[in-house]
């Protein structure tokens, strides 16, 4: 059986404006590293799958960007953007369209690993398991403290005894309260939800058939287009289904399928595991100077400034005096400053601009 990686990256990243735009989206910035979070996600996957069996799961408008990021893989277009369920659906039709017995591992682009190596082991661990049972693997991770803004899985019985295990799921908990989210930590029982996926292509679509039956009746639509082999009756075809999936449907794969179904097992993952989401995050991948400061790109002096995130795209100086816990983040054209409990909000500034009428800076 052959492995796929199907990398989700359909979001449009508001949370990292100003330097996320529509005409460069969070995929495509240089977060992280020298290199784009794409061309990271498939370098780091590159040791266990061949680079032909990669594809981005993306939207139409984010095609011709992301394409000139990673020119040589696949690509599996949504029409309109419907959250995970749609998209991993699209992705499944796709794949055994060529590949009747695919495994598919269901990664995101805005994900990072400190140890990528033992973050690729866990994912050979869950690919081995997934071959042979008829199961969804997915990737929890042991929590390090008690996150608010991660979704947490309690672990079931042990499956499978070897060096990194295997668990049933007890049940499934969005982002708990601070407190209830300290006792899961405390309880050793829960694992955050990285949101990483492994299975076969078939089984996540019989689980589909099983709990989201508007989309899966849609799919063999798309199925059926396939194999005649006209390519615009397929995108037609496509974009009707997506647009007519009742308001139930138009979800994620968690709430569709994961917390429903009872093919699910969790590989516990005992690797550092971050979620790129906001401006925040930089805290949690780029070091701290000797005033607890996270700065890239800028030149910068500060007085008596502590704990703040600069990030900088001109170059130019950054000085501060007397300031404490913001974040700030300079373009050419756009200035962004906040506090830095509020980057979760960032996207609010890209929805009065768009009130405003100012499409120049979008």
């Amino acid at each position: 059986m052959a492995v796929y990686a199907v990398i989700m990256a359909g979001g449009s990243g508001t949370r990292f404006w100003p330097v996320s735009r529509q005409s460069i989206p969070k995929q495509c910035l240089h977060i992280t590293g020298h290199k784009s979070m794409i061309q990271e996600t498939v370098d780091r996957l590159i040791p266990i799958i061949e680079r032909d069996k990669f594809y981005v799961a993306t939207g139409n408008h984010l095609y011709e960007h992301i394409r000139q990021e990673m020119p040589d893989i696949g690509f599996i277009l949504e029409p309109v953007a419907r959250n995970t369920a749609p998209c991993i659906g699209l992705s499944m039709i796709h794949l055994l369209h060529q590949d009747t017995e695919a495994v598919v591992l269901l990664e995101t682009a805005d994900h990072y690993y400190h140890d990528g190596e033992l973050y690729r082991q866990h994912l050979l661990r869950a690919i081995d398991y997934a071959t042979i049972h008829d199961n969804i693997c997915l990737v929890g991770i042991k929590p390090s403290y008690p996150a608010t803004g991660y979704g947490y899985i309690q672990q079931g019985n042990l499956i499978n005894v070897q060096e990194i295990r295997i668990f049933g799921v007890q049940r499934f908990v969005e982002k708990p309260a601070l407190e209830i989210a300290k006792k899961y930590v405390e309880s050793g029982e829960y694992l955050w939800n990285s949101g990483t996926f492994i299975a076969k292509a078939q089984v996540m679509l019989d689980e589909i058939a099983k709990y989201m039956p508007h989309l899966y009746a849609g799919l063999m639509k798309i199925q059926t287009a396939l194999k005649d082999g006209d390519e615009k009756v397929v995108d037609m075809i496509t974009r009707e289904v997506f647009e007519s999936l009742p308001p139930e449907e138009i979800t994620s794969i968690d709430f569709g399928v994961m917390e429903r179904s009872k093919t699910v097992v969790v590989v516990e993952g005992i690797f550092p595991w971050y979620d790129i989401g906001s401006w925040g995050s930089m805290e949690e991948i780029i070091p701290e100077d000797s005033n607890e400061n996270v700065v890239n790109g800028a030149e910068f002096v500060d007085i008596e400034s502590r704990k703040n995130i600069i990030y900088s795209t001109t170059g130019r100086l950054i000085t501060l005096l007397g300031v404490h816990d913001m974040v700030i983040v300079d373009t050419l054209d756009a200035l962004m400053i906040c506090p830095k409990g509020k980057t979760e909000d960032v996207k609010k500034i890209v929805d009065k601009l768009k009130q405003q009428g100012m499409q120049e800076y979008l």
